[in-house]
């Protein structure tokens, strides 16, 4: 979608809430409005998010917050859909409208709404705030959010949810998170990890964001959408995926109902040591620290309880050859010498 597509769509579908909501209705709008909210299904999207805001009682609000600002950006929508920018007074005021009730209140209302859309910062501060939920090593959370999902927080992790009439996002900042998202027809849910875009209508999945910029997304029920630059994955339950960088893999071995760490486990089917010791490391307040970088490719099988730390470490070792000792502030793992002849 190009930059201003999605605000001339804004456009036409607060025109159309405008429209549809005036006292009389004749057929040939009512058969022009079927066709357009049928034509794409970011129609429909738009329309529902125009709605919500046309219901709410912040939208007065929104607008007394900054009037200039908001005429300032004032989006008008020509016949052909595209968007020109003009001060709200310059609008047409649109008859048939009750006087004294809010939509009186900012006259040029297909304007007013895009121009709140637009003006995201604050229309989300005022409608709906960023909540942040967080973690210490060792420890983990349930959060209920008000749409009914759920998300359990794993050590060491941090998130900022908002839940708005017409969205649903989340903001993953590190750590990991699993999702059992509450089913809805038209808001999506997403989870923004940096790199990626994970995008949902209803179903549970995990998010693994770790040190370095990799991330991992496992699906445990219904479809999951992830985009990374120009390219998009659908996964369906059973079915994860890898990204590092630029490079994406597929990840197998995704089972059950919910991850694994839940339960305090990790099974690990070909993972790179670095994520093991990453896992280890979001349930104690000791890191494990490996001895050089290259240690972290190495490649581990297995299924370890990640609060026996000490069993996990010495069944490393004695796979892998190497040898962990215990300081005051940290754990570290290397590689064992070879004996000297």
């Amino acid at each position: 979608m190009r930059p201003n597509e999605r605000a001339e769509i804004d456009g036409q579908a607060a025109t159309w809430i405008e429209r549809m909501n005036r006292p009389l209705q004749d057929s040939a709008t009512a058969a022009a409005f079927d066709r357009w909210i049928a034509d794409d299904p970011r129609h429909v999207e738009s329309y529902a998010r125009m709605a919500a805001l046309w219901q709410s009682e912040g939208l007065e609000r929104a607008l007394a917050a900054s009037p200039s600002d908001l005429e300032s950006r004032a989006p008008r929508v020509c016949a052909s859909g595209e968007l020109s920018y003009g001060p709200v007074s310059e609008l047409p005021h649109s008859p048939g409208l009750a006087s004294g009730n809010k939509r009186r209140f900012f006259g040029g209302l297909a304007a007013a709404l895009v121009a709140l859309a637009l003006s995201v910062p604050l229309a989300l501060g005022l409608l709906a705030p960023e909540t942040r939920y967080a973690t210490l090593r060792g420890q983990d959370r349930i959060v209920a959010l008000a749409d009914g999902t759920t998300i359990h927080l794993g050590g060491d992790s941090e998130l900022t949810a908002r839940i708005t009439p017409w969205s649903r996002t989340v903001r993953i900042k590190r750590g990991e998170a699993y999702f059992d998202v509450a089913h809805e027809r038209i808001r999506r849910f997403t989870v923004d990890t940096g790199s990626a875009l994970i995008s949902v209508l209803g179903t549970a999945f995990d998010v693994n964001v770790m040190d370095g910029g990799n991330r991992e997304v496992r699906v445990y029920r219904g479809l999951v959408s992830v985009e990374m630059g120009s390219g998009e994955w659908r996964l369906p339950a059973g079915s994860g995926l890898a990204i590092s960088g630029t490079h994406v893999r597929s990840l197998d071995g995704v089972d059950g109902q919910y991850p694994g760490w839940i339960d305090g486990w990790i099974d690990a089917q070909d993972t790179a040591l670095a994520r093991l010791v990453d896992q280890l490391n979001r349930t104690s307040g000791k890191p494990v620290v490996l001895g050089d970088r290259a240690m972290g490719d190495l490649r581990v099988t297995g299924r370890f309880r990640l609060e026996a730390r000490t069993e996990v470490l010495d069944t490393l070792a004695a796979i892998y050859d190497l040898t962990w000792r215990e300081e005051e502030s940290r754990i570290i793992l290397t590689r064992s010498e070879s004996p000297s002849d």
